[in-house]
């Protein structure tokens, strides 16, 4: 196996700059976590509701999409091999999308549409500002490799998502769109999953699990499956809900299909890993992949009407973006943010003075607390709003909230090293410029 790369100093952004969008997803988590409970009775109810449109959006945007942006600056040098265009556009994107974001949650839950539209413009001027620094980063390029592919059609879905986000906004103002609101609003909701966030959490595990779990990337029938099951499901779902009933079933057994060969890599892969322990962010991301099993199988029934109505569909929201995406971006994040943060900290002393090593940044105690939390809320969360009591609902809330409040402390204790590493003792032994890090990082424990 190749050696890890691992980046030049001074080449790409500083590691601020995607640590500011994962601490701001971060806290998009927890406000979402900490609504659910509040949320009870909504959640008991059916799923348009303002208060659960504003949840959704804190998720959705707030939360999955920040995140996977801070996390893509740091991984577009590492996966594609390619430098940032520019620094200074992120950090004015970064505040765009926290204002509009904020913005958009706080009109659906007063469901004042004109803000609510007004918002939704500035949104996508943020989010367009981000798709021209990853195009410029990335002319020229010609290594269209697999993971390559499915960023490049990611990003055509953050696009074609955004375009139909702001005119759903603009349509509660001045109505022009043709048809019934929900098949247009199960479009755009797909869409996103479909084109925008599944294409690149498999891009991404496809580059970074392999070195994580030390095991072999994808075979090439595993990808071949992936890329073009998804790239398949798009058009045929949002077609399919838009109007073409024929092609949703397609649409739904094509996306099953690549979640399905997905699902079989990473299994094969955590079986056969040279690595001998899993820390927690490892679990993390097996627990998220397996949560995508039942979410898949609801979703292909509400696609063939094996299954129907509000409470299953809620279910399906949440297996897919609480189990499965959520999950998993808890576990890159417990990956990539104390790497970041050693690199910031420690990286300019290392080979000159004793400096912990990655595994000494982080709290193993707090993140199996996190695990066990987060995963069994999740769980808890699903079957209950499948039944529609509030009171479970509530309960499952709570559990949620702790989980999260668990991972964000785990997080804080690692962000805690950016303000007090200098006046802190460090134990370990000194680490030589040549030793420091590689990414992904590997715990010198194999946990």
């Amino acid at each position: 196996m190749s050696q890890p790369a691992r980046p030049r100093p001074g080449s790409g952004l500083s590691p601020l700059v995607p640590l500011a969008y994962l601490v701001c997803a971060s806290a998009a988590f927890l406000t979402a976590s900490l609504s659910v409970s509040w949320l009870a009775p909504e959640l008991a109810g059916h799923y348009y509701h303002p208060r659960l449109l504003a949840l959704t959006h804190t998720v959705t945007l707030g939360w999955v999409t920040l995140a996977i942006m801070g996390a893509s600056y740091q991984l577009i040098p590492i996966v594609l091999e390619r430098e940032i265009w520019s620094e200074r556009l992120p950090r004015w994107q970064l505040v765009i999308l926290a204002v509009a974001v904020t913005g958009m949650v706080a009109h659906f839950q007063l469901g004042t549409w004109p803000g609510m539209a007004a918002a939704a413009g500035l949104l996508a001027i943020g989010i367009a500002l981000h798709l021209l620094n990853v195009g410029m980063s990335l002319r020229g390029f010609t290594r269209w490799t697999f993971t390559a592919r499915l960023v490049a059609l990611a990003y055509g879905g953050l696009a074609l998502t955004t375009v139909f986000g702001l005119g759903l906004a603009v349509n509660r103002v001045w109505p022009f769109l043709p048809g019934e609101l929900f098949p247009t609003l199960h479009a755009h909701v797909h869409l996103a999953l479909l084109g925008w966030v599944a294409p690149m959490i498999l891009a991404v595990a496809a580059r970074v699990y392999p070195m994580f779990f030390l095991a072999p990337a994808p075979r090439r029938g595993h990808s071949f499956v992936q890329l073009w099951g998804l790239t398949a499901s798009v058009p045929a779902v949002v077609l399919g809900l838009l109007g073409v009933p024929g092609l949703l079933v397609v649409g739904a057994l094509a996306a099953a299909a690549a979640a399905g060969a997905h699902v079989t890599w990473v299994w094969e892969m955590a079986s056969g890993r040279k690595r001998p322990g899993l820390d927690w962010g490892l679990r993390f991301v097996l627990t998220a992949t397996a949560f995508l099993v039942p979410a898949v199988v609801l979703g292909v029934a509400l696609a063939t009407d094996r299954l129907a109505g509000p409470r299953v569909a809620l279910a399906y929201a949440v297996l897919m973006l609480g189990g499965w995406i959520s999950l998993t971006i808890v576990g890159m994040m417990l990956k990539i943010i104390p790497f970041l943060v050693w690199y910031r900290a420690f990286s300019p002393r290392a080979g000159r003075e004793p400096v912990p090593t990655l595994a000494q940044l982080s709290c193993p105690r707090v993140e199996g607390l996190a695990y066990a939390l987060l995963a069994g809320g999740v769980a808890l969360l699903a079957a209950t709003v499948f039944v529609g009591e509030p009171i479970w609902i509530r309960a499952a809330g709570v559990v949620l909230a702790l989980g999260a409040l668990a991972f964000v402390s785990a997080l804080a204790r690692v962000l805690g090293y950016l303000f007090c590493h200098r006046g802190q003792a460090v134990t370990s032994s000194s680490s030589s410029a040549a030793g420091a890090p590689t990414w992904p990082p590997h715990s010198p424990r194999g946990a």
